[in-house]
């Protein structure tokens, strides 16, 4: 099988990115984001580097302590993009101080630095000037002693305040069962004004018990729904209909029978974990009784589980959507004994909730992208919009004038050589020509304002639709998602619209049925 190489962007110039991180709303909602960013464009200007507006770097609400800014946010994809080279040595990284790079042990947030200078970037902090290179670590022990006593300073600071916020929830949690923790609660419940309890909302608690009656009584959960939604039942929050995964979170909730679950959070990886705790009985008023719960929820561990469902199914998943309404396009199976045939159906017509009720078969749509897939890849956008309109431009007149040189050949061909019409192909083959160089010219620009990581992942796209069968599905599905933002799976003209991320505004069309005669 042929790798598909992504093509090598021309070199950039060096550049300055700025680098923000506040790790509370209450600072975004301060002074912070207009402090460091002002004070990144300030450095910029004085020394004559240009800064870049399209890479700056933002962990908005995410903290450097434990790294979760490293393995996650932003800084993360700053490291990326400097291993992918879409950021160049020589670069320069402007931070208001170190401990916004990270706030871990002083070893590791020393090991962060490190590893951003070795890169052959110089990161700069705004606060007191100090300029970080790979020369300086290694030459200037002064510099390395600076660095361990910022990020030491910085990694007790937010050691003590998780300690005391983790004293404070603690102390919550003990006295849970006479206070509430918080004014959080189910749908079904509101907090007293003097915020010593919760009450049931009558309406909304019959409800409920609706829920839990209909399920006894052998109504499904997608049933449940789908009779909501026909009777115009007010769904709780923010939602806009009743879905079936609701109706199934609803009947598994022990907040149901009063009781709550508290959690702490804890840090693995990077990755915010949050762990339960003791169960505190009680803490909610029940709305529905002990026994209630209990058969119901003997009846859905009853249930089998069809083997092999949790396989990637659906090479969209968690990218399409209804040309109508906008909601996401679930897979189902309709027909046979061995689970049918797989379609993908709008959610919100699937709950009854409104919309129209059209099924797609997935093989269809599955046949279509691995078929297009070079197509896709050469499709890839500018992120600047103007190019590709001027590509586009370009191409349109390509065809035009192939379209006039076919006439001008067949005329030829039914008149002899006539003086005039060769020397009207002549012009229009050179015009032609022209043309070609304008658009190979602009193919080039475009491949220079695509990321490394952009082209890299498109060919690893088409890599795994060419690969043998079985193909990987999860693959295709994981590198899409990467590429696009949605796919509109426009069932009236029978196009799948692709949406792609890293240019907004921007869409490839493919075919993967003749349009609808009544769409």
């Amino acid at each position: 099988m042929t790798k598909h190489a992504p093509r090598a962007p021309l070199t950039n110039r060096p550049k300055a990115y700025s680098y923000v991180r506040f790790s509370t709303p209450e600072q975004e909602r301060g002074d912070s984001l207009r402090r460091q960013t002002e004070g990144a464009a300030r450095y910029a200007a004085l020394h004559g580097l240009d800064l870049d507006d399209k890479l700056t770097f933002r962990d908005l609400g995410v903290s450097a302590f434990k790294g979760a800014n490293e393995e996650t946010g932003r800084l993360g994809e700053f490291l990326a993009a400097v291993e992918y080279q879409d950021i160049k040595a020589g670069s320069y990284l402007l931070v208001e101080s170190l401990d916004r790079l990270s706030r871990q042990k002083p070893r590791k947030a020393v090991k962060v630095l490190e590893r951003i200078c070795e890169a052959g970037i110089t990161v700069v902090t705004l606060d007191d000037g100090r300029v970080y290179t790979e020369a300086v670590l290694d030459d200037d022990p002064t510099a390395l002693m600076v660095a361990l006593l910022v990020a030491a300073r910085a990694n007790e600071e937010s050691a003590k305040k998780g300690r005391r916020v983790g004293e404070a929830w603690a102390n919550k949690r003990r006295n849970a069962a006479t206070k509430p923790l918080s004014a959080l609660c189910p749908g079904w419940l509101r907090l007293r004004e003097d915020e010593t309890g919760f009450d049931l909302v009558p309406e909304r608690a019959e409800v409920v018990r609706r829920v839990f009656d209909m399920t006894l009584a052998g109504r499904g959960q997608h049933a449940i729904a789908e009779a909501f939604n026909r009777e115009g039942v007010p769904m709780f929050g923010r939602g806009s209909h009743w879905h079936r995964s609701y109706i199934k979170k609803m009947l598994a909730d022990a907040s149901t029978i009063g009781a709550f679950t508290p959690h702490r959070v804890e840090t693995v990886g990077g990755k915010k974990r949050r762990i339960p705790t003791e169960t505190v009985e009680g803490y909610f008023p029940a709305v529905v009784d002990h026994e209630v719960f209990e058969r119901v929820n003997a009846l859905s561990s009853g249930r089998s589980v069809r083997e092999g469902s949790s396989a990637m199914a659906n090479i969209l998943a968690g990218l399409a959507k209804c040309p109508k309404c906008g909601a996401t396009m679930t897979r189902v199976n309709k027909g046979g004994k061995k689970g049918g045939r797989p379609y993908l159906v709008c959610t919100t017509a699937k709950a009854g909730a409104g919309c129209e009720y059209r099924q797609v078969r997935i093989e269809d749509v599955e046949a279509a992208i691995i078929d297009k897939a070079g197509w896709l890849n050469a499709s890839l956008p500018a992120t600047e919009g103007a190019l590709q309109m001027e590509l586009e431009g370009a191409n349109n007149l390509d065809m035009a004038v192939s379209d006039e040189i076919e006439n001008v050949v067949a005329a030829i061909g039914q008149t002899g050589h006539s003086p005039a019409l060769l020397d009207r192909l002549r012009q229009n083959e050179a015009a032609r020509e022209d043309i070609r160089r304008t658009i190979a010219g602009l193919e080039r620009r475009i491949a220079d304002t695509l990321t490394n990581r952009v082209q890299v992942t498109a060919a690893q796209f088409v890599d795994a639709t060419e690969a043998e069968e079985p193909r990987n599905v999860a693959l295709i599905n994981a590198t899409l998602r990467q590429l696009f933002s949605k796919v509109e799976v426009d069932w009236p003209s029978g196009h799948l619209v692709f949406h792609w991320k890293h240019a907004p505004g921007e869409t490839t069309g493919v075919m993967y049925a003749w349009p609808r005669e009544d769409g």
